[in-house]
């Protein structure tokens, strides 16, 4: 077999011809295949965790066409992807994108290689909107909303449907958007009524295409929700084919128990249960991993269908309030301020280091910081390198950033760096996973999850999402100090078929679309 050289055909495609079989000037072969992009020369991993393979891959419009060895085809443009692996777009299954999605060019996550973010966690959402909510729903997790054209979960999908993104997204219905919309910030328990009506929210968003239900049980309301309501929100998901997705009620010393209620509600509503950003929340806890996983395993042994996902930090990053109520047993020099607007001064400064330039004790901090921003976001140390380990090892283990898209301040940098970080630490630097499955858990594993029809593989007929990236020099290069940061190692990310990046810049922000649950 020659060498392939390239050369501009008819109608000045691109075409690709062998030197031991004839005069590229001439061209004589049988007629070639013909693509709007071939990626060429790069070794592809399919997303199902099978061995990288040499091969080319043909798109035409939004679709792969073919993949193998596609030499003799012509394209209205091919990218190079020698000494490069070419695998499915990333599947963010833990964001908080609901807002940035239509308000920023989501750049920070289409240039680390995300090509879908499920959006909808933790409980916290944009719908079903209750206007005396806004601060409430939106607040600094999803940041400022734009002016809403929306009132049920429905509605909303159909702006999103009607709209372009950076990235594509999937939405879960959030239990306490729902809560709030029905009820507000009561402490107590939904009357008979107040729960069918919740039920009728969850019904009209599964209806519409959410993928699942999500619960945040540390945050209100959803942290006021008993475990019966829950199970009771969950059955509709379940009547609608839907998951499970939840922030569970605590990561701390009470995490067994926390696991063991996400589990149950999942049994006893009939559908399966995503636990997110699965950690063992403190020092105390270190090593509990070992007990929820072995946990998980003997109810998956026993037919349950249990997942989680994890970011690949030792921090954690949530809004300060979360933890102001327990500010007596922190280490204020693990909690950094993350985002605090009009307190900008101590943005990337530790809490006793706050308190130092506000000239409070170090005690009053939070509620000084509070205060003055009740939309703060902390980034807290709490957690052990071994433990992600563990949990990133897992079959079961996706992948999710739970970044907190925040206008300004410095945000965690799984922000800017989730994706690449997975890769360059525990597949080259420490051989913990190999590289087709990292790339497994990060692609078909996720689409399979959450029903993204015709997504997460690189196969003929799916849905041309592509990330071509140097797996020997992809690099997460954020830092909390300096967060905002493209990662190295990136040449070109597709979505639906579109180079919307390539080397180091962002080329078009509105190839994403709106993924409905089983919905090609």
């Amino acid at each position: 077999m020659g060498k392939w050289h390239m050369f501009v055909g008819g109608e000045g495609k691109q075409r690709f011809c062998c030197e031991k079989r004839g005069d590229c000037g001439k061209f004589a072969h049988a007629m070639p295949q013909t693509f709007d992009v071939l990626i060429h020369g790069g070794t592809v991993y399919d997303g199902t965790a099978a061995p990288g393979v040499r091969a080319d891959v043909g798109i035409r419009g939004e679709r792969i066409a073919a993949v193998g060895q596609l030499g003799q085809a012509e394209a209205g443009r091919v990218i190079d992807a020698s000494h490069r692996a070419v695998s499915p777009g990333f599947v963010d299954v833990h964001s908080h994108d609901d807002v940035a999605c239509m308000l920023t060019p989501m750049d920070f996550k289409l240039m680390q290689g995300v090509t879908t973010n499920v959006v909808g966690n933790c409980g916290a959402g944009t719908a079903p909107y209750n206007p005396e909510g806004r601060d409430m729903i939106m607040g600094a997790v999803l940041g400022d909303m734009p002016e809403l054209t929306w009132e049920t979960f429905g509605e909303w999908l159909e702006v999103l449907a009607g709209s372009g993104h950076g990235t594509n997204v999937a939405c879960l219905v959030p239990h306490g958007a729902v809560r709030f919309a029905t009820f507000g910030l009561n402490s107590r328990a939904p009357t008979d009524a107040e729960l069918d009506q919740m039920m009728e929210h969850i019904n009209d968003g599964m209806a519409a295409g959410a993928v699942g239900l999500s619960t945040g049980l540390i945050y209100p309301p959803g942290a006021f929700a008993r475990t019966d309501e829950i199970i009771a929100c969950a059955q509709i998901a379940a009547k609608h084919g839907g998951i499970y997705v939840s922030h569970i009620r605590n990561e701390d010393t009470n995490l067994m128990a926390a696991v063991e209620e996400a589990i149950t509600i999942g049994e006893q509503a009939g559908l399966p249960v995503q636990i997110s950003h699965h950690k063992a929340g403190g020092p105390r806890v270190w090593g509990k991993v070992h007990d929820t996983i072995a946990l998980m395993n003997e109810r998956r042994a026993a037919g349950q269908d249990i997942t989680f996902d994890v970011y690949p930090y030792t921090a954690a990053s949530t809004v300060l309030s979360a933890i102001a109520a327990a500010a007596e047993g922190l280490d204020f020099d693990l909690v950094m301020i993350a985002s605090a607007p009009g307190l900008e001064q101590i943005e990337g400064k530790t809490l006793t280091e706050a308190a130092q330039i506000l000239g409070v004790p170090k005690e009053q901090a939070p509620q000084r910081v509070l205060r003055e921003c009740p939309g703060a976001t902390a980034i807290f140390f709490i957690m052990d390198e071994g433990d992600i380990r563990t949990v990133v090892s897992q079959p079961e283990c996706m992948i999710g950033s739970d970044g907190l898209p925040t206008p300004g301040g410095k945000p965690h940098p799984r922000l800017y760096g989730t994706f690449p970080r997975v890769i360059q630490r525990y597949v080259r630097e420490e051989g913990l996973l190999s590289l087709e499955e990292a790339v497994r858990k990060m692609t078909s594993l996720p689409a399979d999850r959450f029903q993204l029809a015709d997504r997460g593989r690189l196969v003929e007929g799916a849905f041309a999402d592509v990330v071509v990236f140097d797996p020997q020099t992809i690099e997460d290069i954020a830092t909390y100090q300096q967060p905002r940061q493209y990662p190295k190692g990136i040449d070109y990310v597709l979505v639906n078929g579109v180079v919307a990046a390539e080397n180091g810049k962002q080329t078009v922000t509105d190839a994403g679309r709106l993924l409905r649950r089983g919905v090609a």
